[in-house]
C-alpha cells in the first residue's frame, strides 16, 4: 500500500512531461558497464538484464553492438497493480506480463493481451564502454 502512496505522490508532483505513457514519472539516470562481466549478456544481441531503477526496475536489451532498449517494468495496463510488472518470457522472444497476461516485443510495443499502450521507453546512449540510460 506504501508503494501506491509512493507513487501518487510522485504522479501529482512529478515535472509536466510529454510521455504518452500511464506509468507515473520516476527519474532515471543509470550509468552501465558493458564490460564488466555481470552484464555479459549484454554483449551478443538479443541478450536482455534486468537492473534496479524506475518504479519496478529496468530491463535493457541488446538489439546490435550500437542499439540498446531500456524499458520499464511496469506493466502500461494497470501500473498500480502490485503484480504489473513485465519480464522477458523464458524463450527471450517477448516480453509477459503475467498479471494481466499481456505479451511486448523487445521494442516495447504490446502484441498480445489487454494492454494497448507500449511500455515506457527510457533514453539510451553508447560512449565507448559505457550505456547510459536516463528519461
Amino acid at each position: 500500500m506504501n508503494i501506491l502512496i509512493y507513487i501518487f505522490i510522485l504522479f501529482i508532483f512529478s515535472c509536466g512531461t510529454s510521455q504518452d505513457s500511464p506509468v507515473p514519472y520516476i527519474p532515471v539516470d543509470l550509468r552501465i558497464n558493458l564490460n564488466d562481466l555481470r552484464h555479459q549478456n549484454l554483449q551478443r544481441n538479443g541478450g536482455y538484464i534486468y537492473f534496479f531503477g524506475g518504479i519496478r526496475g529496468i530491463i535493457v536489451y541488446r538489439k546490435s553492438a550500437s542499439v540498446y532498449y531500456a524499458f520499464e517494468r511496469n506493466c502500461t495496463f494497470d501500473p498500480l497493480a502490485e503484480c504489473a510488472q513485465v519480464s522477458a518470457d523464458e524463450s527471450g522472444l517477448f516480453m509477459l506480463d503475467k498479471c494481466c497476461g499481456s505479451q511486448f516485443d523487445f521494442e516495447g510495443n504490446p502484441i498480445s493481451g489487454v494492454a494497448t499502450v507500449p511500455l515506457l521507453r527510457y533514453r539510451t546512449t553508447v560512449l565507448g564502454n559505457e550505456l547510459h540510460i536516463t528519461n
